[in-house]
């Protein structure tokens, strides 16, 4: 199947013939499904998620094993789902932007709603309607499935940030939009992979991060980090935890194809509402990451502010300019529309439920897909 590699399992090793039927049983397909860390926080949760929904909405016909952190990091992964290496993995693409310009773009636009369920519907919504986007996917041999929201993000430092003044001279990683809050409230901003961070920060060579607050245990950046400055920066949009090698997709029957979809908007409501859940454990109990919660003076809240309210011209402008986008600043405003759009689709559902939020992405996107338009 063109470089796919599948693991034959189940019935496939002890085929035989049923008695007074004469029919073989069937054999169930079990895929390999990668993240590139080893982090046990709800993003990781979510591929195991996977691998339990595959295996019931196909009726066992599909089934999955996941490999947290062992087959390929994070920056190898956009090249080990295309050449099967893995058969569906956690993309970031962030980590290879010259091969995702368009997809980046929405990845940029963390600021533009700070309400993670929300905006998984919005980037959903936006992406699959995004020809661009997915020509993006499949040139790289995968069939892209769609985006669960992490965060809000938050800067943990090792040593008390407060206000503008105390940025200066500090270097901190940051990625994306992350990247550019720091540079505007005065530090210095480096790209470093999630991996890397913790030996970083232990070095000395990254006096910040800019993550997750589940990174406070998950990553242990707790042993290292002191304090957590109190301003929620943006959401983190670009988790493509579902990619699937485009063989093993072309070799699915339409109704699988189906389910598979189905699966996604489920697991992407179930890591979602998930991971904000856990990380606001961080902010109400703070001692169970090993951090102390820094309260920022006026000058650093206004800065920040002012941030937000200005990123997605920013945005706009960047893609215009760098990265040869010119209708940049329309897909920032098309956006902006369906952030709207999913405030009111959401406006009377109870957003800690993963069915009744799944139903919603199901409905309003995901059953909307023709599987061979993918």
């Amino acid at each position: 199947m063109n470089g796919a590699r599948i693991l034959r399992t189940g019935a496939a090793a002890v085929l035989g013939l049923a008695i007074g039927a004469g029919t073989l049983s069937a054999s169930a397909t079990e895929l390999r499904i990668a993240s590139g860390t080893v982090s046990k926080n709800a993003l990781n949760g979510g591929m195991y998620k996977f691998a339990e929904l595959i295996a019931q909405k196909t009726d066992g016909a599909y089934t999955g094993k996941v490999f947290p952190g062992t087959l390929l990091s994070f920056a190898e992964m956009t090249n080990g789902v295309r050449d099967g290496v893995v058969d569906v993995g956690y993309v970031i693409p962030a980590y290879t932007r010259a091969e995702f310009p368009q997809t980046n773009l929405l990845i940029d636009m963390s600021t533009a709603s700070s309400d993670p369920v929300v905006m998984a519907g919005a980037i959903n919504d936006y992406m699959f309607s995004c020809a661009p986007c997915l020509k993006e996917f499949d040139a790289l041999n995968q069939v892209f499935l769609g985006f669960s929201v992490a965060g809000p993000y938050y800067l943990m430092s090792t040593k008390k940030i407060a206000s503008l003044d105390d940025f200066r001279g500090k270097t901190i990683r940051g990625i994306g939009p992350f990247g550019r809050w720091i540079e505007a409230m005065g530090g210095k901003s480096v790209l470093v992979t999630s991996t890397d961070v913790y030996e970083s920060l232990n070095q000395g060579q990254l006096d910040g991060n800019t993550q997750g607050l589940d990174t406070l245990k998950s990553m242990s950046l707790g042993d290292i980090v002191d304090y957590v400055l109190d301003i929620p920066i943006g959401l983190y949009l670009g988790s493509a935890l579902y990619d699937v090698n485009r063989d093993v997709w072309d070799d699915m029957t339409p109704e699988h194809r189906r389910a598979f979809l189905a699966v996604a908007a489920e697991g992407h409501a179930w890591t979602t509402i998930n991971y904000f859940a856990e990380n606001n454990v961080f902010l109400t109990h703070p001692e169970t990451g090993g951090v102390e919660i820094v309260q920022p003076d006026e000058k650093l809240a206004a800065a920040s502010a002012a941030f937000r309210e200005a990123d997605l011209d920013t945005v706009a402008k960047i893609n215009a300019e760098k990265y040869g986008i010119t209708d940049a600043t329309e897909r920032v405003a098309r956006l902006r529309g369906l952030v709207k759009k999913w405030e009111g689709l959401m406006q009377d559902v109870d957003k800690t439920d993963v069915a009744a939020v799944a139903a919603i992405y199901d409905r309003e996107i995901f059953t909307r897909i023709a599987p061979s338009a993918l």
